[in-house]
């Protein structure tokens, strides 16, 4: 067995690594880093409790602790956060990061306190309570007067005066003094503002450095040693736009960019709360994503299929089924279904949609209306709930006990559709003549002195419930009902002649006590009223309910009289009369003939079975209610207390050139997918260009790249912001355009050290030099398997292993790409959890990028990371050449670069008592994938 790293020797090495790759940025990662996940970190904690726990202390907690109680109770309020966290009389309620601490939560468990009085919280919503403290209880709320209190913290005509709700500018190119520096639009832009304030740009990035941030910004990998060596062989003029549309071409750019969105569409494979289910088919959206970036899908028709797909033409199937995975956008939230309380199920839901859909595609927090008007924008709760009836129209719930997302059949080509419907129609043939065979078999046995008639040849009216509970039934099952309008009629034809009538049931002691029969005979009509708490009267089985003379036949017919079940099983006729041996003979003869055609047919339709086509693949979808309606506003955001009525329509302070006019017949969603893709709409463009720029930067244009309102920031660069948003659209909302436009300018290709202007920059608003970015953790698990030659490049479908059931304890292959592991809601592969994998439970754009102790930790004792390393020295030792040679292959393969003349002779000494060693080699492998240059992009 090959041995594996020790922790001594890989310390040693990493060491040594460490000081030679990486001195150099030190001295800036707390300026690149802390303040960007410090605020990363304050809008996911605001995120969580908007949608978490303001929720929850208005519709529970306000009536007695705010300060428009008549009455504080125990001297606690909690509508501001000074006060929640000062507490009241029993002291601290809340002490932020320390959950044990505080009263609160042992009032809510009902452990001290009990908080609510009436009814104790359900324990997802304690558990919710207990996460928001941990992460340090962020509450944006101040005491306010209670007159300051009634009203949103912007008005309408106000609000359409902030910059982000204004119209798209056409803005002129600024004029600059440094003329021979710009070489697009963008720099020109961007250079104005830098001499505005005093600043001057600094170099351009070397081509390695710039070809590694490309890989890795435009396809999520780096560069192989073979294709820098291809890139430094080509001298043309043109090698950066042939590299860039390289990039472009290859499938990796949709599986990297494609995760962007993924985040932002909190895009999961379960479902979260209670016991979390699986979705089992929402990988279709996230390849239907990653399909649409690497094809170059305009951003507007994106928006329209995930926000209504299922009400758009298609041109053929194939655009059909894609346009149906797309609004699984609205149904992938985070839902408990076991919710028994369906309405409020069904609003939260909603609420989610809202919420979501604002944050992405408008970068609003509109799910802050829900219980009172916006605090900060320009929302009232009006136009909250003017939405809720758009999205309360559309059905995205399945009810049940346990509730259900909708899942719909996808369609197919004409060919599979046509061998659908043919199997269809002989399935239905063979059923037909099926039981027309049966029905000629019970002919036959007229004439034999017994008759069985089973409930699959009954007629049957209203709710009839098959059931194998209480043994002792005729056949495969009987059937029960309550429902006093049903009905059971057994119309059997007979031979004239005299026949004793039995009915079987199964007796209980919840059964009817007045099952009403009915027999039809040739003399006339009678009825029974049977209990069916008793055993039947003849061998516990049949009751019998006399002899009857009968014509050619007989009916019984059986209903409920009472809400206790009534039972309906088999139907059994003996003749009394005396039957021709010469035609029983016969009788016999053609029902043994008849048995062997049955059992021909039952083969045939066994076959035909076995050999049916795959039935049309599922997708998590939506779809529209069978009728659309208005909704209400909900007092303080409670479903079950209803207010005013509300119209459905959109955000009023967006005015459109063209009035809102919603159908009566649909929900609107159409019509507000328009609205939000519309080139009128101020917020549209905006969002998605500095979400591009947020990528290929690490820092929006606008830094709170989720939130475009008041409590965000406003855009350094306002005029570049327009410009690239304006320009975005006249594109054909062309998102590879849009990043080409980006990457070709010079100030994308500045080089990230820091100049002699820095100082006046500290945060580098004005981009004097290019960002440092942390690797996201997927370009991290996919470089491991790149370098170490094990990565598969071939796209995956469903990638949860066969059989599973639940998230819990789900164990990850590892080989394809990243973007293809399953993401569960409560399971994340470790090294996902290391690198700030964003949670699943909520929609974000902006990453935590931290840098900390424990991924080193990881990087140097994972043993996913270990077998890499050793793959990889596996590739090293197969290179034939001495050891400077395989260090630069390594080097060039790993950080994209030549090694240092210090690193050659420090590794070289490392290795020079046995250059062929596995171990030797595996332990410089990991000492590199430790390093800050092979974790960083420069």
């Amino acid at each position: 067995m090959t041995p594996r790293l020790t922790p001594l020797s890989s310390y040693r090495i990493a060491v040594v690594v460490f000081f030679s790759l990486s001195f150099q940025l030190l001295g800036s990662l707390a300026l690149c880093h802390a303040e960007d996940e410090e605020n990363s970190v304050s809008e996911v904690g605001l995120d969580f409790f908007e949608k978490k726990i303001r929720p929850v202390l208005v519709e529970h907690c306000y009536e007695c602790h705010s300060a428009d109680s008549k009455i504080v109770r125990g001297g606690l309020l909690v509508d501001s956060a000074e006060a929640f966290r000062k507490g009241g009389d029993s002291g601290e309620s809340v002490v932020p990061g320390k959950p044990g601490e505080g009263t609160l939560l042992d009032a809510l468990k009902h452990e001290t306190f009990e908080m609510p009085p009436k009814q104790k919280l359900p324990e997802q919503v304690i558990s919710d309570f207990e996460a928001w403290i941990a992460m340090g209880a962020p509450d944006p709320r101040e005491a306010t007067s209670k007159a300051a209190a009634k009203k949103m913290g912007m008005d309408l005509e106000t609000g359409r005066q902030f910059w982000s709700f204004k119209p798209l500018r056409k803005v002129t190119l600024p004029k600059v003094q440094l003329t021979d520096w710009p070489q697009s639009k963008i720099d020109q832009f961007i250079l104005a503002k830098q001499e505005e304030h005093g600043l001057r740009p600094g170099a351009d990035a070397g081509d390695l450095t710039l070809l590694r941030r490309l890989y890795f910004d435009l396809t999520g990998l780096p560069p192989s040693a073979e294709q820098v060596l291809a890139f430094q062989s080509n001298q043309s003029d043109a090698r950066w736009t042939e590299v860039i549309d390289e990039l472009f071409a290859s499938k990796n750019f949709g599986e990297h960019w494609g995760r962007y969105w993924l985040d932002l569409a909190r895009y999961s494979e379960s479902t979260g709360g209670g016991r979390s289910l699986l979705y089992g088919e929402s990988w279709r959206y996230r390849n239907y994503v990653i399909d649409s970036f690497n094809a170059d899908k305009p951003y507007d028709t994106f928006i329209l299929e995930q926000l209504a797909g299922d009400l758009l033409e298609a041109e053929n199937y194939e655009q059909r089924q894609q346009q149906i995975i797309a609004t699984a956008f609205l149904a992938l939230g985070p839902h408990n279904y076991e919710n028994q309380d369906k309405e409020q199920l069904r609003m939260d839901i909603v609420d989610e949609q809202i919420d979501t859909t604002g944050r992405v595609f408008l970068g609003m927090t509109i799910g802050c209306a829900r219980c009172h008007d916006h605090k900060f924008d320009p929302i009232p709760t009006s136009d909250y709930y003017a939405l809720a009836g758009i999205f309360r129209s559309t059905n995205s719930l399945v009810d049940g006990n346990v509730s259900r997302w909708v899942s719909t059949p996808l369609p197919q080509s004409q060919q599979q559709t046509d061998l659908i419907r043919k199997h269809e129609s002989n399935l239905a043939e063979t059923n037909e003549a099926l039981r027309k065979l049966q029905a000629r078999m019970t002919q036959l046995k007229v004439g034999l002195p017994a008759i069985l008639v089973d409930t699959d040849q009954a007629t049957l009216v209203g709710d009839w419930t098959e059931s194998q509970s209480v043994k002792g039934y005729i056949g495969e099952n009987y059937r029960h009902s309550s429902d006093l309008t049903s009905s059971a009629t057994y119309e059997i034809p007979l031979q004239p002649g005299l026949y004793e009538v039995q009915i079987s049931y199964t007796p209980s002691s919840n059964r009817t006590r007045k099952a009403k029969v009915t027999v039809q005979h040739s003399e006339g009509e009678k009825e029974f009223l049977i209990n069916q708490q008793l055993a039947p009267n003849e061998d516990g089985t049949f009751h019998s309910l006399g002899e009857f003379e009968v014509g050619e036949l007989l009916t019984v017919q059986i209903r409920p009289t009472e809400m206790s079940p009534t039972i309906i099983d088999a139907v059994r006729l003996i003749s009394k009369s005396e039957v021709n041996g010469e035609l029983a003979d016969k009788l016999q003869k053609e029902l043994a003939e008849a048995n062997v055609e049955l059992t021909a047919l039952q083969a045939k339709l066994k076959k035909l079975e076995a050999n049916a086509p795959e039935k049309p693949p599922l997708a998590v979808s939506v779809e529209e209610m069978e009728q659309a309606e208005d909704y209400f506003v909900c007092i303080r955001g409670n479903v079950h207390n209803l207010g005013e009525p509300v119209k459905r329509g959109f955000l009023s302070v967006i005015q459109s050139s063209e009035p809102v006019s919603l159908p009566d017949d649909t929900s609107g969603r159409l019509e507000f997918a328009n609205w939000i893709a519309s080139p009128e709409n101020p917020l549209t463009a905006r969002v998605f260009v500095n979400r591009v720029w947020h990528s290929l930067f690490g820092v929006g244009l606008v830094r709170t790249v989720d939130n475009f309102g008041v409590p965000g920031e406003t855009p350094s660069h306002p005029e570049l912001l327009d410009f690239l948003a304006s320009e975005f659209v006249e594109n054909g909302w062309s998102m590879k355009k849009l990043i080409r436009q980006i990457v070709l300018t010079r100030t994308y290709q500045l080089d990230s050290s820091l100049s002699a202007v820095s100082a006046k920059d500290p945060e580098n608003r004005y981009l004097t030099h290019q960002n440092r970015k942390r690797l996201r953790a997927e370009s991290i698990h996919d470089a491991l398997l790149s370098m170490s030659g094990e990565l598969d490049p071939t796209p995956a479908g469903n990638s949860m292993r066969p059989g599973t059931r639940s998230e819990y304890g789900y164990k990850f292959d590892f080989g394809k790409r990243a973007v293809y592991l399953p993401v569960f809601r409560n399971r994340l592969p470790d090294l996902f959890t290391v690198f700030d994998f964003p949670d699943p439970n909520l929609s974000q754009g902006r990453r935590t990028s931290s840098t900390v102790s424990p991924q080193s930790l990881f990087l140097m004792n994972s043993e996913f990371v270990h077998m890499r390393s050793e793959e990889t020295a596996k590739r090293v030792l197969a290179i034939e050449g001495d050891t400077p040679q395989r260090l630069e292959w390594l080097i060039l393969t790993t950080l994209n670069r030549y090694p240092t003349s210090d690193e050659q002779r420090l590794f070289g000494d490392f290795l020079e008592d046995d250059p062929e060693s596995l171990e030797a080699w595996s332990q410089v492998c990991q000492a590199l994938f430790g390093s800050l240059d092979f974790r960083f992009v420069e």
